[in-house]
């Protein structure tokens, strides 16, 4: 029997088709169809054939970054999956930095792990490494990033949505950020964006977003390269806060993932004064960036952020090593992303969760 969870329409779930207010504000009919599409989202339904758990795995999962809001969310979602099918779960800490990547996969190499997952970092950012664990026999599936290596060294990524390419699903992100920003900006919207640059999915965001924006009829007046090492030392903040003020006609910026936002930049922004900036985080967004939003404590600033269901899809990444090591195809997880404000799909606590999945894939498992 194949496990199932159905989603309901994304579109009911959000909790107000405009942001409060909007009966009396105006608004062009191309920025409400945008802000509804940002609203509404995207997700299918999770649909998970039984799989073969096998017995006895030593999983490591390679945090980008426990000092990373983000990176160390998305870390205990892996953790918590590999535990609930059975398994025995290490993390090393990847510090921020290629090196850091490298020298973690080593630690698990060393240790004599089945399986290695990359939490938020992509195959090219420790090439070197990544061979090395392939040669000595660990399957490896991505947790977030690319196998961008030539040739691939991965065992498998993780499935979205059938007919949706890893790639594309990024530039998802970063469309939805922009459909958002374009609709919720009551001016004539001008954007800063924020690409990060350590890793290939990064540019695929703000790509997509700078794409949206611009057929939409906004203008990307400037982009900010970042660096993992920059988000771990803080240096990025000045760089952030220089071009916003070069630009003070500007009145959206992009940000491609909470940990930057939530990593000092959002409170610098705040004690700067900046009055009417739209800050949209176009990228994986965790549980520190919707307390920003929750708490809703600058006047001046407007604050949204794609939330995808994390933890859902950290267990998908699970599923999918799981589904590996037994010769099974990986299977489409499907999880709901869909724009977060103060105003509309916002959970009461915790990260943008999409639901009750959880007994799918335990019941996949074997485990439920």
């Amino acid at each position: 029997m194949t496990a199932a969870v159905v989603m309901m329409t994304l579109a009911g779930c959000a909790t107000g088709a405009t942001p409060e207010g909007a009966a009396t504000q105006e608004r062009s009919a191309e920025a409400q169809a945008a802000l509804d599409k940002a609203y509404a989202g995207l997700g299918g339904d999770l649909e998970l054939p039984p799989a073969d758990v096998a017995d006895d795995v030593s999983l490591y999962v390679i945090s980008c970054g426990e000092s990373n809001s983000g990176c160390a969310e998305g870390t205990a979602g892996l953790v918590e999956g590999g535990k609930a099918a059975g398994w025995d779960v290490e993390v090393a800490d990847g510090k921020l930095s290629p090196e850091g990547f490298a020298t973690a996969i080593r630690q698990a190499i060393a240790a004599g792990a089945d399986v290695i997952i990359p939490m938020g970092f992509g195959c090219m950012a420790a090439q070197a490494a990544f061979k090395e664990a392939r040669d000595a026999g660990i399957t490896i599936v991505g947790g977030g990033g690319p196998d961008d290596c030539d040739p691939a060294l991965w065992d498998a990524v993780p499935q979205w949505l059938e007919g949706t390419s890893f790639d594309e699903k990024w530039a998802l992100y970063g469309q939805l950020g922009a459909d958002w920003a374009y609709g919720i900006t009551e001016d004539a919207p001008r954007a800063i964006t924020l690409t990060h640059t350590t890793n290939g999915f990064g540019p695929l965001i703000t790509d997509g977003f700078v794409t949206e924006f611009e057929k939409l009829g906004g203008k990307v007046v400037a982009n900010v390269d970042v660096t993992d090492p920059e988000a771990a030392s803080g240096s990025f903040i000045q760089k952030v806060t220089t071009a916003l003020l070069a630009n003070p006609d500007v009145n959206v910026l992009q940000i491609p993932g909470g940990g930057f936002l939530t990593g000092g930049l959002y409170q610098a922004i705040a004690q700067s004064g900046v009055e009417d900036l739209t800050i949209v985080v176009g990228g994986p967004s965790d549980t520190t960036t919707l307390d920003l939003i929750r708490s809703g404590s600058n006047a001046g600033i407007t604050l949204g952020a794609v939330g995808e269901a994390t933890r859902w899809a950290q267990w998908a990444s699970v599923d999918t090593a799981i589904r590996v090591l037994a010769d099974q195809s990986p299977a489409y997880s499907a999880q709901p992303m869909v724009v977060v404000d103060a105003d509309n799909n916002l959970p009461a606590s915790g990260p943008f969760d999409g639901g009750d999945w959880e007994s799918a894939y335990l019941a996949s498992w074997g485990k439920g």
